[in-house]
């Protein structure tokens, strides 16, 4: 009989971003046969949740709530232990943490609990820890008990290495991964028309939370430069997020406010690109992003900054146009070559399709884990008999 192992995940909540979508695309396309996928919200389950409920992936939540680890020490200690029992009740094989308060947290509460694999992902650059030495501190323990990290691109791989010094051999690179089928969507009139985007306007978007390091101001600069070669463009935010009033008085100031559609968090993404004749990432600081190779399975020329893991999705000159991070003239000249172009634009648009089919569609990334997940487990089975042997004790 096949042996089947848990699958325990870890992550703050199920709220809308990349980190938890790639989760759920992961948990749900696990081969159910070898592996029983759970998921444990610290916080709060968050608006993805039913996603992977209707897969028939359950989800737990222990509420623990945010404090600071070292000033609200006892109540942390406290969760903590609730979090332990929770996790000797699951009696996982695997525990996989994502994000960095869940693999600070869940690490910890694993070891305590008797679990006998470890997985930390990292999923962006480590700039957010910047002048923190107690989240590095924190962090650097929890890796002495980590059996293998996972990131998400090579950038990511050398930021750990290099700024939280961890041995190369520790490390596994599987990169995000999209579900083509989802994209294989054609433009819909009656959508472009309850936009209120005319026939004949050229359509650019950003899908990318409202955040500072997603560099949406810098994009809005480039609108305004676009507006004066081609005045019909229109341009489409997708995501929510704190900054949505600034950006909007920004679009306001620039005279875009006519022009530029704040449309929010939307299930129906792979439409949107659909009518979209060029999608843009203008990122300060990115992983791997999504929103990169969504734009590319949906066969859109990208332009994007040339930031972190980026470059390895985007080649550019091939797939799109990769620009300096904060800098709007060559967003707005990248942008520009783009609709003058519209062949060029094309060919970039199924060159990244390609590439997507190629490389980063979700069979093989959920593969990828499956084959590490089944590696780490019978490495440990081997070292569980090595040590009995060395012991003189017998194997039943």
């Amino acid at each position: 009989m096949r042996t089947v192992n848990k699958i325990l995940y870890i992550i703050g909540s199920l709220d809308i971003g990349g980190s938890e979508q790639q989760l759920i695309k992961l948990a749900v396309g696990l081969d159910r046969s070898r592996f029983n996928p759970v998921v444990c919200c610290l916080s709060k389950h968050g608006a993805l949740r039913d996603e992977l409920t209707k897969h028939g992936v359950r989800v737990e939540i222990v509420s623990f709530r945010g404090l600071s680890f070292f000033r609200h020490l006892p109540r942390v200690l406290l969760q903590l232990g609730r979090l332990v029992l929770f996790i000797k009740r699951e009696r996982p094989d695997i525990i996989h943490c994502i994000l960095f308060w869940a693999y600070i947290i869940g690490t910890y509460a694993a070891k305590m609990a008797g679990v006998p694999i470890v997985i930390a992902s990292r999923r962006g650059l480590g700039h957010f820890k910047a002048n923190k030495p107690h989240d590095l501190f924190l962090e650097r323990l929890a890796n002495q008990m980590t059996d293998l990290i996972v990131a998400n691109s090579e950038a990511v791989k050398e930021d750990v290495i290099r700024e939280e010094k961890v041995e190369p051999s520790r490390i596994r690179v599987i990169h995000n991964g999209v579900d083509l089928s989802l994209y294989d969507v054609q433009p819909e009139t009656a959508l472009r028309t309850s936009l209120g985007i005319p026939e004949r306007a050229r359509v650019i978007g950003v899908v990318a939370n409202l955040i500072h390091y997603k560099g949406h101001g810098f994009f809005l600069r480039a609108c305004q430069e676009i507006k004066r070669k081609h005045p019909a463009t229109k341009f489409l935010l997708i995501g929510e997020g704190p900054l949505r009033g600034e950006l909007m008085a920004l679009a306001k100031g620039l005279e875009l406010e006519s022009d530029v559609l704040f449309l929010g968090s939307r299930p129906d993404v792979p439409r949107l690109l659909a009518l979209m004749d060029v999608v843009v990432l203008p990122s300060l600081e990115e992983g791997f992003p999504n929103a990169v190779l969504e734009a590319m399975a949906a066969r859109k020329p990208v332009v994007a900054s040339r930031v972190g893991g980026v470059p390895e999705a985007v080649v550019h000159g091939e797939t799109g146009i990769l620009v300096p991070p904060k800098d709007p003239a060559a967003l707005a000249e990248a942008i520009r070559w783009l609709l003058e172009h519209p062949v060029e634009a094309a060919r970039f648009g199924e060159a990244g399709r390609h590439r997507v089919a190629e490389r980063f569609d979700l069979s093989t990334m959920v593969l990828q884990y499956e084959v590490v997940y089944e590696r780490l487990v019978g490495e440990k089975c081997s070292d569980n008999v090595s040590k009995k042997h060395a012991s003189g004790g017998t194997i039943s």
